[in-house]
């Protein structure tokens, strides 16, 4: 008999989900297995093994992971990965590898799977007058897909332009403040006043773990390509 412990159903007071969020904040290594290959989101579980006299004996399941090569009609490449085995079933219901990969939510694509992903869009949008008649296992669906991807994207740029802009105008008003407040300042000790009441403190937005582990993660992957680059350097001579 065999019990899987779900890790949502366990403790969730403050100090444990604080502990876990930060155990979750803290991952380096095992992220990086799931970004070499096509997983659709599946990761190690955790759980106990019950054996007949109720004895509960902590363990694992793995991925069930194999190397398979896959052919790309958008990309016209062969390319070998290392993919669950949930994933064939997946392919095979998505009736090819592209339909997969560019109708998949790019929450179960990381890393290879996402960069063919922007690959295939990018070949798409580029090819003009090609329809889903050149291809023999390339679904319409994809070119539907391209447009709302596109559209997405639009939205999220303008959103972000207007937020940088806010952002951009608080600062503003926020120097403003600061500068009005030192002139109060200088007027009170000059004249022997009370001093006005200090600013209120300006709230930082708060992050999600989520953002913050893929922050670190981008910064400890530019700084391992720094450090490349400055041994690349040194072994030259530069």
């Amino acid at each position: 008999e065999i019990n899987v412990v779900n890790r949502d159903t366990r403790d969730t007071s403050p100090a444990a989900m604080a502990s876990r969020l930060a155990a979750f904040a803290r991952m380096g290594a095992r992220p990086n297995r799931l970004l070499k290959g096509l997983y659709h989101g599946k990761t190690v579980k955790f759980g106990n093994q019950v054996s007949h006299s109720d004895k509960k004996s902590p363990r694992r399941w793995e991925i069930n992971v194999v190397n398979r090569e896959f052919y790309s009609e958008i990309l016209d490449e062969k390319m070998r990965l290392k993919t669950a085995t949930g994933v064939l079933r997946t392919v095979d219901k998505y009736m090819g590898f592209d339909n997969y990969i560019v109708l998949t939510h790019p929450r179960f694509l990381e890393g290879i799977g996402m960069k063919l992903k922007l690959r295939m869009l990018e070949k798409l949008r580029s090819q003009k007058g090609v329809s889903a008649e050149d291809y023999l296992n390339v679904s319409p669906e994809c070119w539907t897909y391209l447009e709302k991807w596109d559209k997405h994207i639009e939205q999220k740029e303008n959103r972000e332009e207007a937020a940088a802009l806010e952002a951009e105008a608080k600062q503003v008003e926020r120097e403003q403040m600061q500068t009005e407040y030192r002139r109060k300042v200088a007027e009170a000790v000059s004249e022997g006043k009370e001093l006005p009441p200090p600013l209120p403190k300006e709230k930082k937005p708060k992050k999600s773990v989520k953002k913050i582990f893929i922050e670190r993660r981008l910064a400890k992957r530019a700084l391992q390509e720094r450090h490349r680059r400055h041994r690349g350097r040194i072994r030259h001579g530069e």
